[in-house]
């Protein structure tokens, strides 16, 4: 691999092509990013019960307060989280399976904190993962449970970010 001036050019290149196609980012960008990384510093994310609710709303408030905690909240974001499903994959001759895909899914409301029965927007969240079965590895198992309930509380936080910073993108005025 070179790391000569060709690469240097490329580096300096790309943002140049993104900018020409209408790439703009969500989060940086002038006035309109930083506009929105405001907007998402002011939601309030609800209380989710149970354990995979906890991180969910751990990772949502990692990724929305990215300044740290507001002195005010604009905005409230309830989620629902729909939990978690398997899919057996790997079938046996003995009709035991081998692999599992799990799915996971949330559904969130954006209100305005001072009018929470008025919906501004709402979306869907889902996040796919898989993991093998081993036979007799108890702890395996339990810590492959683990990780994927941090992956999918992760995956479904950013799928929800992204989809409250292209609201705010569009919709400057709001809230």
């Amino acid at each position: 691999m070179s790391s000569g001036p060709e690469v240097l050019v490329l580096a300096l290149a790309l943002p140049l092509a993104l900018a020409g196609c209408g790439f703009r980012p969500l989060y940086g960008g002038g006035p309109a990013g930083a506009a929105v990384s405001a907007q998402l510093d002011e939601v309030d994310v609800g209380l989710l019960p149970d354990r995979q609710g906890q991180l969910l709303r751990q990772a949502l408030e990692a990724d929305l307060q990215r300044a740290g905690a507001p002195g005010f909240y604009r905005y409230y974001l309830k989620v629902s989280y729909g939990g978690w499903a398997g899919q057996p994959l790997g079938l046996q001759p003995d009709s035991s399976n081998t692999r599992v895909r799990y799915i996971a899914s949330a559904r969130w409301e954006l209100t305005a904190e001072g009018n929470r029965t008025t919906v501004i927007a709402r979306g869907t969240a889902e996040a796919m993962d898989a993991a093998n079965i081993i036979d007799n590895q108890n702890f395996a198992a339990t810590l492959d449970q683990g990780v994927l309930r941090h992956h999918f509380a992760q995956r479904l936080a950013r799928q929800i970010t992204a989809q409250l910073a292209a609201y705010f993108r569009n919709h400057p005025d709001r809230g």
